[in-house]
């Protein structure tokens, strides 16, 4: 029996060393790039359907969350799909009762990685619009791909960079920082935090890809503010589509 058992410990040890190199694979890096695109099915529109099916008293604030990080996420160049799995896991699917951090982050601090959340009575900052909160979760994301953030949403974002925290981090890898990698760093001490978020990658694949978009009206949407921004940071005018922005 005692040789059993161990012929179990060590199978079961082997099985998750095999687990893991997969769980890498299947979480993408964090920068987008023309080998690494969000999927085309991947839309606001559908994005929302998401949270609807898994939150049915979603607040009405957050109806056009996707579209916020579809337009900051393609103006700073990530993966924002998985940013927005990312914020699923961390707020309980914008519940902000069963996430990452229960408890912890209101809704109302429009706080949605739980930045600067380290337990406790520390229940992280809080930013004055969705959009705020959302361009700090992206900007924190990049900042961890190895990108130096210039003026950050987030103090948060701020002191990492100022302390130097993820300086001998970065200089380990030779290769594009994945959302694996992020895991292990973002959540030490929760060995199934990659695993979760591509388990809510892949019931978004399975369930939405192959459906029609609900909304598709959002990724316009989503564009078309991203040119709008880009206009007022210039202090131009532009024409999108025939029409003055």
């Amino acid at each position: 029996m005692k040789a059993l058992s161990s012929a179990l410990i060590v199978a079961s040890a082997l099985s998750l060393a095999a687990a893991a190199p997969a769980l890498a694979a299947s979480l993408p890096g964090i920068k987008a790039s023309d080998s690494n695109a969000v999927p085309e099915c991947a839309t606001p529109g559908r994005m929302m359907a998401l949270i609807a099916q898994r939150n049915a008293t979603l607040d009405d604030r957050f109806k056009s969350i996707a579209v916020l990080y579809m337009r900051h996420g393609e103006e700073l160049g990530i993966r924002w799909d998985y940013a927005f799995y990312q914020m699923m896991l961390e707020t309980g699917n914008l519940s902000f009762k069963n996430g990452n951090r229960p408890g912890s982050v209101k809704a109302s601090q429009n706080n949605f990685a739980g930045l600067g959340a380290t337990g406790g009575k520390e229940p992280g900052e809080s930013f004055r619009d969705i959009s705020s909160g959302v361009k700090a979760h992206l900007q924190h994301l990049l900042m961890y791909s190895g990108e130096h953030i210039d003026d950050p949403v987030a103090e948060r974002t701020r002191k990492v960079q100022e302390w130097g925290v993820l300086t001998s981090w970065h200089k380990g890898f030779k290769k594009p920082i994945t959302f694996a990698d992020l895991a292990a760093k973002w959540a030490p001490g929760s060995h199934g935090y990659g695993r979760d978020i591509e388990s809510i990658a892949s019931g978004f694949k399975d369930d939405f890809c192959d459906k029609p978009d609900p909304m598709p009206q959002l990724v316009q949407e989503a564009r078309a503010g991203r040119a709008a921004t880009k206009v007022a940071a210039a202090g131009g005018d532009e024409k999108v589509s025939g029409k003055a922005l």
